[in-house]
């Protein structure tokens, strides 16, 4: 009597208990179940609020809370590597995400009477085994029919609440209370409700991800305090137990103003303006252009003018005008249903303003550095010719035409040396010298420009 009255009271526990700290669990402190049969041991934990796990994992172990002494693994939920006693048998019930770690085994043996403990994974150092637990007492064939007889005399001694019969049923489909169509901002409350036995652990999924979920319970609420729309879309309701799951599909439509999206502009090429006015609304938006200086009010019926494409609850016009933009022109995009009216002006994008745009950064620093090599090698090109072709007052020793004694010079081309006697020449001309009555003896020999006194001998050669 002793035994099943504290079942009884685990049992209790589980729906009426809290937990104690930061790094705690729950779970029933003793379970009765039959060989053969299958058994669900709820358990809850929690963790330090300042910890902010992207994922948590968890394991159970069997008769041991410490790894160090390598108990048997009866579930983990990284690897599949688990003892062999528990292969194909035990599954993780709970979703840990939402702190629930109970653990289901099937085809119950003997053998697997014992404690059971769970510990978290939240990443990195931070993983603690948690001291409570379990004990599981499996019932033999040869014990049933003593049981049977003290389930029925606790029957009739109100304890009522006791079960240990086998596992019944799955889920039956989830009914929820309808797909519904609601206003933005307005609450919104959802539930979703099952029955199996055991009771089934219930959750509510949008783009497979978990909104609401709860564990042996026969119903599951999802609220919104002020829905959005982008709360709107298809939602699914899945209740499971051991022996089964089942599934409803439901949707939540919500319907809002227009909203004019960024995208919204005017592009003005030579002759051509071009406005793309794009609105989300539920229902649809009606779009319309409107220009003001030129009283023009054009929407998607002057097909000539406007093109129209509608993607879910977007609806997407353009506008084309076939003429030059003044500075007067200005247009305004109005998008329209029954709940209100958005109008904004277009703001206007020239092409030849957005070439830079279009290039970006990168393209501006390439285009930069291009501009530095050319002018670098406009500059070295000049510097190479200048050097090729030097001036005559650049030489060091230019040489003296009426040297009795010549010698040739060792940094004077030929092209200047021929330039040069050529100009002296034609200088020694215009003054009129007999050259074959200059006594060349009398000179002197050296590699120089003509000296004061040989000036003053070829004026006496003139005077002769």
């Amino acid at each position: 009597m002793k035994l099943f009255c504290k079942t009884l009271l685990a049992f209790w526990v589980l729906f009426e208990g809290v937990l104690a700290g930061p790094w705690s669990a729950w779970m029933p402190e003793h379970i009765t179940a039959f060989e053969g049969t299958c058994v669900v041991i709820p358990c809850r934990f929690s963790y330090p609020e300042e910890l902010r796990p992207a994922t948590i994992h968890g394991i159970w172990y069997f008769n041991s809370p410490y790894p160090k002494n390598y108990p048997p693994v009866v579930y983990k939920s990284r690897t599949n590597i688990i003892h062999e006693s528990y292969v194909g048998r035990s599954r993780l019930l709970g979703e840990l995400n939402f702190r629930n770690c109970t653990l289901q085994i099937s085809r119950l043996s003997p053998e697997l009477s014992g404690k059971y403990y769970f510990r978290g994974d939240l990443g990195g150092y931070n993983q603690y085994t948690y001291p409570e637990h379990s004990n599981l007492e499996v019932i033999s064939e040869y014990q049933l029919r003593r049981h049977h007889v003290l389930v029925f005399f606790f029957k009739k001694n109100a304890c009522p609440s006791l079960t240990l019969s086998p596992c019944a049923d799955a889920p039956w489909k989830p009914v929820v209370n309808g797909s519904m169509v609601v206003l933005e901002g307005e609450p919104v409350s959802i539930f979703c409700s099952s029955q199996s036995s055991p009771e089934p652990t219930i959750t509510i999924y949008k783009d497979k991800k978990p909104l609401a979920m709860g564990v042996y319970q026969s119903q599951v609420e999802l609220e919104f305090e002020s829905v959005s729309h982008e709360d709107d879309g298809e939602y699914w309701c899945t209740a499971e137990n051991q022996f089964g799951q089942s599934s409803t599909a439901f949707n939540l439509t919500v319907e809002f103003a227009p909203r004019i999206l960024p995208d919204s502009k005017c592009t003005a090429a030579r002759d051509t303006v071009k406005c793309i006015c794009a609105a989300k609304a539920n229902p649809e938006a009606m779009i319309t252009f409107e220009l003001p200086t030129r009283n023009v009010t054009v929407n998607e019926t002057d097909r000539e003018f406007v093109y129209s494409q509608k993607t879910g609850y977007i609806v997407t016009s353009i506008l084309t005008v076939q003429r030059e933009v003044d500075s007067q022109l200005y247009i305004v995009c109005s998008a329209r249903n029954h709940y209100a009216t958005k109008n904004q002006q277009l703001q206007f994008h020239h092409s030849n303003s957005l070439m830079w745009a279009k290039v970006g950064p990168v393209g501006a620093v390439v285009a930069f550095a291009i501009l530095i090599a050319v002018v670098c090698y406009v500059s070295q090109a000049r510097k190479k010719k200048n050097n090729d072709n030097p001036g005559f007052g650049q030489t060091e020793n230019p040489p003296v035409v009426y040297s009795g004694d010549y010698r040739n010079p060792g940094n004077l081309e030929k092209s200047e040396y021929g330039r040069c006697d050529k100009r002296l020449l034609n200088k020694r001309e215009d003054l009129g010298i007999d050259y074959a009555n200059i006594d060349f003896t009398k000179l002197s020999t050296k590699d120089s420009y003509t000296l004061t006194e040989e000036l003053a001998e070829y004026a006496e050669i003139r005077v002769k």
